[in-house]
């Protein structure tokens, strides 16, 4: 399943002149993780959204501690890693 007319439109529209999204990603891997239904559900959870934030503000040291310091916050890393991983990789 490949992304709708819209988010097409959304993705070539964020495209930079390197042909990549912000952050470094291509726009193909962003259209393959937004037709997959689990990637969906977890970006729509408040603690996936939470844990996302403390990524882009602190960085993977913040994440690390984190992690240390809450199962719940390693649970969703490690979620997100099966689901998200073989995508990124």
């Amino acid at each position: 399943v490949i992304a709708d007319v819209n988010d097409e439109q959304i993705i070539n529209d964020a495209v930079g002149g390197d042909g990549n999204l912000p952050g470094g990603m291509d726009p193909e891997t962003l259209k393959t993780l937004m037709a997959n239904p689990e990637v969906m559900n977890l970006l729509q959870n408040v603690q996936v959204q939470e844990v996302m934030k403390l990524m882009m503000t602190g960085g993977q040291e913040a994440l690390e501690k984190a992690m240390t310091q809450d199962p719940e916050v390693r649970d969703i890393v490690k979620k997100l890693n099966s689901v998200l991983g073989p995508v990124i990789e």
